[in-house]
Parts: structure tokens; C-alpha cells; sequence
């Protein structure tokens, strides 16, 4: 498109750093131009985040529930926006369940990806193929569906409209040392770091003048970790994990005044507010998924082990590691070296506190 358009929906359902990382691309259009009528399609588990503490749509959105089935799914989408037309749909995600969703969507023109990023048949829901940008990073792919649809080169912009009652009770716990949240699993148990690593960087934190804060979701692996790793720690960490919403999560990580996490939503939340953060890879490529604004604190084995199973041929845009224990070859003087860069180059000096 060669002008920018006047609505535009986008599709993009999961999981929630892919969410978190379309938020910062919608929110550039936004500010590009706040006239746009824009409408966000996603996994209604995620919706809460990019709701402000009035309970308003940041970006209007449309929540979708998937537990009756994709074909209640796609009849829900339909019904809601029944006697609307879209100048353009970004299909932001290449996946059956998405590209059913994207039937349900009238719209003009329907951007999907290339052959390149594209597939489980996505051809065949789309009318316009994105080209891939250079960048392998998906945020840059996602800016270059902006670009496609009319908004020129924007960079993403992230504003979660965080309240001072939001944040009010995680900055009063760096009244006195400054906070290192240690966020330590992922969706996928084969890209979390072991307990016994997350526990000697509490330490080092400690050692290093900082207070050290354990956060994640209710689910059981991550709260058994957690505990495993406040177990195992010689030092005190306050045990957040489980007790914190979405939007409380994202408060935290904003009044943090660095992370750790492995590659998942809670290192792209903390790139969206500014937080420094210390990501930790080996089943993917950071290159592809790591943090947008702090690619010089990604700690990365990926390459090698990609290399030790492709052997000298191409390795796929997004090729995933096989190896169950990758995340193991990551050592612990790798991510204090990560740790104490971090420290000259970002984070505050705890001696100020």
C-alpha cells in the first residue's frame, strides 16, 4: 500500500512476548497516526496486560477464547465484526488457528509473510506477502508489515500506561537496595536455565549490593522452580512467584532495576519498559527472539549447538535446537560476565541507595 491506511486489524494470538513485542509495532502506528482505527485481535489470556488501571483498551482489541474449539472461535470473530471492513489485515502469525481466524476478517488487503518466514499454508489466507527485512529479528519483521501497509520505517513503541498505584509497591522495594528480578522460566521447559545457576546469581546479586526478587505465573513448573532456586540460594530472595497478575508482573520488572530471564515473555516485558535484562539462550536464536533493546547482555550458546546439529549446511531462519539439556552448556561465569557488564554500562551503582 502506498498511502497509509485508515483501519487496520491485526492478528496476532500468542504467545505473550510475541503479543508484547506487536503491542510495541501497534503502538508506533498509533503515535504515527492516532487517527488510525485500529483493532488487535488476540488470545483473550493476554488481554489484561494491554489494558491500562481503568480497565481501558490501550489499543482497542478483540480477546478471542479458544476453549470451545477454533471453529467457536472464528463464528465469535465473525459475529463481532459483522458490518465492519478493514483497508487491511496484518496476519501476523503462521499458524492454522490464526489463518482460520483471519477468514473471519473483512478486509481489502491481507498481509502474511514470505515464503521465507511463512508457512503451515498461510499463502493461501493472504492476498499480499510481506518481504523479509534484512534484520532476522521478528519485531523488525513485524515493523516491516507496518512499512508494507503504508507507515514508512517506525520504530516500535511501548507504553503500558503503568499507574503510580501500579508501580507504587515494587518501587518501595528498591527504597533501600536496588531490585534484580530473576524471572526464571519459560513457556517451554527446555529453554529454562538450571536451578542451581539462577541460585549462585542471586548470590552474586546479593554480593554485588542488590536485593533479589523471584517472579513468574502460578503454574507449577515455574513455581517449583522458583522455590528450588530460593531453596538453594545462600542468600535471602523475596518469592513473588504466582502472586503477581500480568500487569502487577509488568510493574515489577519496570521498578527493577535489572533482570534475568530466559528467552521468554518476561525478558520482552522488560525490553518494552526499559529494563536491562540478561536473556539466556540455546534452543533459539537470539538474533531471531532475543531482546529488542539489549542485545549486548543476550547470553548465547545457540550458535555452536545449531552448528553441532546442522553441521556446515544452512541453518534455518527458525531452526530450534533438539538438544533437551542445551540450556546446560550456558555457565554461570558467562552470565556473571553478562551481569557485571551490565553493571558499568546500566545499571545504577548500589552505593547511591
Amino acid at each position: 500500500m502506498t498511502s497509509k491506511p485508515n483501519s487496520v486489524c491485526a492478528l496476532r494470538l500468542s504467545a505473550l512476548g510475541d503479543c508484547v513485542n506487536v503491542f510495541g509495532m501497534l503502538g508506533a502506528i498509533s503515535r504515527e497516526d492516532p487517527r488510525a482505527q485500529l483493532l488487535w485481535i488476540l488470545d483473550r489470556r493476554f488481554a489484561p496486560l494491554f489494558r491500562d488501571s481503568e480497565g481501558t483498551d490501550i489499543i482497542p482489541m478483540l480477546p478471542v477464547d479458544f476453549s470451545g474449539g477454533v471453529f467457536k472461535a472464528f463464528w465469535h470473530i465473525k459475529n463481532q465484526l459483522k458490518g465492519r471492513r478493514f483497508d487491511c489485515l496484518l496476519d501476523l502469525q503462521t499458524s492454522i488457528k490464526a489463518s482460520a481466524c483471519a477468514l473471519a476478517v473483512p478486509a481489502k488487503v491481507k498481509f502474511g509473510y514470505d515464503r521465507e518466514r511463512g508457512r503451515e499454508g498461510q499463502f493461501l489466507f493472504i492476498n499480499r506477502k510481506v518481504p523479509s527485512p534484512a534484520n532476522p529479528h521478528v519485531v523488525a519483521g513485524y515493523m516491516a508489515f507496518a512499512r508494507a501497509a503504508g507507515y514508512g520505517d517506525l520504530q516500535p513503541k511501548w507504553d503500558f500506561r503503568l499507574s503510580d498505584e501500579e508501580l507504587a509497591p515494587y518501587l518501595k522495594l528498591s527504597e533501600q537496595d536496588p531490585v534484580f528480578t530473576i524471572c526464571p522460566a519459560s513457556a517451554k521447559t527446555q529453554k529454562n536455565w538450571n536451578a542451581d545457576g539462577y541460585a549462585r546469581m542471586a548470590d552474586y546479586a546479593v554480593k554485588n549490593g542488590y536485593r533479589v526478587v523471584l517472579a513468574g505465573s502460578p503454574n507449577e513448573t515455574e513455581m517449583t522452580l522458583c522455590a528450588q532456586i530460593a531453596s538453594r540460594a545462600g542468600c535471602k530472595c523475596l518469592n513473588l512467584c504466582g502472586q503477581t497478575n500480568l500487569r502487577q508482573l509488568c510493574a515489577l520488572l519496570c521498578a527493577s532495576s535489572l533482570a534475568l530471564c530466559p528467552d521468554s515473555a518476561c525478558m520482552h516485558i522488560c525490553s518494552a519498559v526499559n529494563t536491562p535484562v540478561i536473556g539466556l539462550f540455546a534452543v533459539h536464536d537470539p538474533r531471531r527472539v532475543g531482546s529488542w533493546k539489549f542485545p549486548d547482555l543476550w547470553v548465547s550458546v545457540y550458535k555452536d549447538l545449531a552448528r553441532e546439529e546442522c553441521g556446515q549446511g544452512h541453518i534455518p531462519w527458525r531452526y530450534r535446537v533438539r538438544n533437551e539439556h542445551a540450556m546446560d552448556r550456558i555457565s554461570t561465569e558467562m552470565v556473571k560476565d553478562a551481569f557485571d557488564y551490565a553493571l558499568d554500562h546500566y545499571a545504577p551503582n548500589p552505593d547511591d541507595y
